[in-house]
């Protein structure tokens, strides 16, 4: 069987939502290495972007990607779990392997240090100012490092997103398929750039070399993407299967970016306690109404017209 990403994309209902969301987040991405004025917001309103990323993330891999793993697995809650720990562990390593993420950069523009707890978080605060600023007096090369890991983290994103437009649309979600996925990625897109810009900066790279490397960064989300529906029609069958292990696996890089990457910022920063913990609320509120708006869309595309039932289908262990 021959098949191409294309002739994948342009069969709806799938077509429509996704290739909106992937030109916007490639324009965010686009936007964030091209200006890395984001990472000159000011510490407090870095940290409240962050929060509120950790909590959409959360909210999202938990409220949206896994129960709908579950429905793709044939409800079995087993080896959807078992999935979502791999991706959990996998995306673990990956950020271990090459630790470059967001708020690494975002601690090198406290301007607060004062209000760090010495005792408990004095060295991790340093740490992490170390590797935001790590390209100096490390080569030109320095930002490889952190390019790899994101590049990495954004072709499962891209999958992600794939997924979760596909297996909404076939659960009659309408114009909403994949949405909640769509704006947990967003979010965090144009910083992920930012640092990527701001470590190729400080290495001295050439504002070619700068522009290449951002435009390329910005096109692996679509790739991730159109790389996981050209290869659905290889699982002929058992393409929910395939749907059900791909959301599983990102419901766990999800949920690992904000608890082992993003929601620490909420513990470190005793200063705005108060207002940290309300951003992350506020991101775990919009992915819940996100989820009931789909949902809420859902239920009227069933009344409007037959439901697609899944065939039972049996899981296979990570």
């Amino acid at each position: 069987m021959t098949f191409s990403a294309v002739a994948v994309l342009t069969q709806l209902p799938v077509a429509a939502p996704l290739a909106v969301y992937l030109v916007l987040i490639a324009a965010a991405a686009m936007a964030g290495g091209s200006s890395v004025a984001l990472l000159a917001l000011g510490h407090r309103p870095n940290q409240v972007l962050l929060s509120v990323t950790g909590g959409v993330l959360l909210g999202v891999g938990m409220l949206q990607l896994l129960p709908h793993a579950v429905t793709e697995l044939g409800g079995d809650v087993d080896a959807t779990v078992r999935w979502a720990l791999a991706g959990f562990f996998a995306m673990f390593l990956l950020e271990r392997a090459f630790h470059g993420h967001a708020h690494h950069a975002a601690e090198s523009a406290c301007d607060h240090p004062e209000h760090y707890n010495a005792e408990h978080h004095g060295h991790h605060a340093h740490e992490h100012h170390a590797h935001a600023r790590g390209g100096r007096g490390r080569g030109p090369w320095a930002w490889s490092g952190a390019f790899a890991g994101l590049a990495l983290h954004s072709l499962a994103d891209g999958a992600a997103l794939a997924a979760s437009v596909n297996a909404d649309a076939a659960h009659g979600a309408g114009p909403l398929a994949g949405v909640a996925t769509f704006l947990a990625i967003l979010l965090h897109k144009p910083l992920d750039a930012a640092v990527i810009a701001t470590l190729m900066s400080e290495a001295g790279a050439s504002r070619s070399l700068r522009l290449a490397m951002n435009l390329a960064y910005a096109a692996v989300v679509p790739v991730g993407a159109c790389f996981f529906l050209a290869s659905l029609p290889l699982f002929g069958g058992r393409q929910d299967v395939a749907l059900g292990v791909a959301l599983a696996v990102a419901s766990g890089t999800f949920i690992c970016i904000a608890a082992a990457d993003l929601l620490p910022e909420v513990q470190f920063h005793a200063h705005d306690r108060m207002l940290l913990t309300a951003s992350l609320a506020l991101g775990l509120a919009l992915a819940w109404g996100i989820t009931v708006a789909e949902r809420s869309s859902h239920a009227h595309q069933q009344h409007a017209g037959p439901r697609h039932d899944h065939e039972p289908v049996t899981a296979p262990d990570p």
